[in-house]
């Protein structure tokens, strides 16, 4: 299991909900940030959109793949990132689930 986390800009966002659609990652969560764009002194502080989902070893690939070529395509500076992390445990509490069918 593995937790993928893409900083982007929020006029991306709808992009990479859709490709990340096409490839059957719907399940996510969507949050606002501020961060440093560039490396111009001062830095700048700028609106951006974290998205995390948590991914089986499976989807890893075609998850990163999606959102990559919608980054890519939006025409923007690339000044995006993915980053993708181990995870040790997922559990559903709802329904008592542990492990990879909690993804």
């Amino acid at each position: 299991m593995r937790l993928v986390v893409a900083v982007l800009r929020p006029s991306q966002l709808e992009m990479v909900r859709d490709a990340l659609a096409a490839v059957q990652v719907t399940r996510m969560t969507i949050c606002d940030a501020q961060g440093y764009e560039g490396s111009s002194s001062p830095a700048q502080l700028v609106q951006q959109a974290i998205v995390e989902i948590a991914v089986n070893d499976d989807f890893l690939e075609r998850t990163v793949a999606a959102i990559a070529a919608a980054i890519a395509g939006s025409g923007e500076n690339p000044a995006d990132r993915i980053m993708v992390l181990p995870m040790d445990e997922a559990l559903q509490i709802y329904r008592e689930v542990r492990g990879q069918e909690a993804i």
